[in-house]
This record gives structure tokens, sequence and C-alpha cells, in this order.
């Protein structure tokens, strides 16, 4: 079997060994922890406990945890709260992830007024105040892009948008952050705040949104009343005990694993400088991500270039992958041109990658494609 080296750590991670063994006990101990016997009430208890726990790490305990089949639904349940009148608008990022971005087009169709908040060039969002007001009643902003890895100022947004309209609802979707850069919800000050399971190397399929106190939600799945009939379903217990193991995790690593990545990000710059290729790094966040833009090259080409040495990364978002733009790059000038020669490259601080040996080969592999290019 060939050696792969996963760069595609925004788009899902690889789970920690110790989900597969959380999964066998919830196998063994498969009750529902809805019923009113002892033996559901004991998996209820750990239901419990995860929602505290997880509250803990996110420095969320004025709040509430909602756990979801994933993040997208998560975000759903957000915006959910937001019931368009003649009065009010929402705003969002133009830089969201669908997940935000589509239903917010879908509330939009069904005759909200939608408020599309630009980006700087740094891939981060431009002032607040020049293009909300009063009415405004509901704010969702990114924590950290999916795209770039570019950090939203989510405390001092807040603090500008209360001024603007105190009563107003802010969401963010922190499923880029959390685990990779210090969260604090107390000091953020957001009224909801989105995670994922899989982007921090927990099973896909769960998701939880926070949600402070005093915050009032609408249901977007109806049926037995689990999750204080905000959320119905039976509970994904494996995959929120995961979640809680995973949290736990990564957020008691943060510093280190933050060293480690940013090592990897910059090692990964100044070796491809050092091979004599050219390109440009967009926004310049998180050292999770890395997103490139080399002149005349196509990066989907690349990525399969790539794909024949065991090396993965993507061209962007996994959310977006099917679609031929590419709305946050677009959102920073890039030219269609420059979309097309942009890669996304995103690490992991639990992976040992030899730098200067993937840096060697895809300078080899972009320079061939761009002679090719060029020789037409």
């Amino acid at each position: 079997m060939e050696k792969i080296t996963y760069l595609d750590n925004a788009a899902t991670t690889k789970p920690f060994a110790e989900v597969s063994q959380i999964y066998k006990e919830c196998f063994d101990k498969f009750y529902n922890p809805s019923a009113v016997y002892s033996l559901g009430v004991l998996v209820r208890k750990k239901i419990d406990i995860a929602r505290k726990n997880i509250c803990k790490y996110l420095h969320g305990e004025l709040g509430k945890l909602i756990f979801t089949a994933s993040a997208t639904e998560a975000d759903n349940l957000a915006l959910s709260c937001f019931k368009p009148r003649a009065n009010n608008s929402i705003a969002v990022f133009v830089g969201e992830h669908p997940a935000v971005f589509n239903k917010a087009k879908a509330l939009e169709t069904a005759g909200a007024k939608v408020i599309y908040l630009p980006m700087k060039q740094d891939g981060s969002v431009d002032e607040i105040a020049k293009h909300m007001d009063s009415a405004t009643s509901f704010v969702s902003i990114m924590h950290v892009s999916n795209e770039t890895g570019a950090i939203n100022n989510i405390a001092q947004i807040v603090k500008d948008i209360k001024k603007i309209n105190p009563k107003a609802i802010v969401h963010a979707d922190g499923v880029q952050a959390f685990g990779k850069i210090p969260v604090n919800l107390r000091e953020l000050g957001v009224d909801m705040y989105t995670i994922s399971a899989h982007k921090i190397y927990g099973p896909k399929g769960v998701g939880a949104l926070w949600v402070k106190n005093g915050i009032n939600i609408n249901p977007i799945i109806y049926g037995g009343g689990q999750e204080n009939n905000l959320r119905s379903g039976t509970e994904n217990v494996a995959g929120i005990l995961s979640l809680e193991y995973c949290a736990q995790k990564v957020t008691s690593d943060l510093a280190n694993n933050y060293n480690v990545v940013k090592s990897y990000r910059e090692s990964f710059i100044e070796e491809l400088k050092n091979n004599n290729v050219t390109f440009e790094v967009n926004g310049n966040g998180s050292p999770y991500i890395l997103n490139l833009t080399f002149e005349d090259l196509r990066g989907e080409v690349l990525l399969h270039s790539l794909e024949k040495h065991g090396i993965y990364i993507s061209t962007g978002s996994a959310c977006s992958s099917k679609k031929p733009d590419n709305r946050t790059l677009k959102g920073m000038s890039k030219t269609d041109k420059q979309i097309q020669g942009t890669v996304r490259i995103s690490f992991s601080p639990y992976d040992d990658i030899n730098i200067t040996e993937i840096t060697k080969i895809m300078s080899a592999e972009i320079k061939d494609l761009q002679s090719k290019i060029k020789g037409k």
C-alpha cells in the first residue's frame, strides 16, 4: 500500500483511536437514553455529563448545548430563530460556509431582507457598522474561514453589533476554530456557536449548537422531544461521547498543537520558496489552513498530480467542491484565473509529515504543469 500524506484536514480529520473503543462500548450498552428503566437512565446520565463537559471546554457554562447530526444542521437550527418581519433583516458574512449562506439565501427567497457582509482583502469580514443598522436582528459570522483560515475578531464584532442593536442575536460558526485556537464563549460574547466532531478527530454525523441562556430558538425537527424539544430523534450516543472525548483532548493539547502546525505552515512556505516556486498566500490567520494561488496552473490538475504520489490536498471546501466558483476567493477580489490556480493545504498536529519531501515533489509537479501550459 502506498504511503499516504493527508493534507486535507479542514475537510475532515482521522478519528482518534479511542473513538473506536467508545463506539464498541456504546454498542455493548446500546440502551435508549429516553427509556425510564435503569439501563436507559445510565446512558442518559452519560449524555448529560458529556453536555456539561463540552460546555466547560467552550467556557460556555452560561448556556446549553444541543446535539445535532452535523454542524450543517446546527447552523440551520441557529438561523431558524430569525423570523422575517417587515422592519427587520438578517446579516451574514459573504465568506460563510454553505450551511449558513445557503440557509440565508433560502430565507431571502421566502421574503426576508438579507444583508451580505463583504470581506476585506485578508479574508476577514469588513467593518460591521458600515453595513448593518438597528433593524438587523440576527447576524452570523464564522470564527475561522474554512477556505483561507482567516480569523474574524468575534469578540470585537459582537461588541460592534450590540452597539448598533443591543437585542441582535449573534451566531458564529466555530467549526474551524474550536480545538485549534482559543475559544472562550464568555469572552466572545456570542449568543450561539456551532462545533463539529469530525473536524477535531471525532466521527462524522455529530455536531452541536451552543445557545446562551435566555435565547429562544425554534426546532427544525419535530418528534419525541429530545434535546429539550429542540432536536427530536434518538440521540447518537456514541457520537456524542466521542465528541466529548475529542473536545477534551484537543483543548488540553491546544497550545502544543498550535505550535506544531504553525511550524508546518511556515516550513511549507519556506520550502516552496527555496524550490523557486512563485505563489501567493491567501489569508493569514489560523496556521491549520494554508491557501495558495499559483500562476499558470489549474489547482484541480495539481491535486490529481499529487494524488499519484499519495499526497492529498484540496482546491477548497469539500462542501463546495462541485461548484465552479469560490465565493470566498471572489470576495477577496481574486480573478477566475487565480481561483482556478488555488489549492488548500490543511494540517494536523497529530501527523508526522516530511515537509521537505512533500514540497520537493509538489514543486516539481508545479513546474512541470506550468511548463506544459506555457508550451501550448
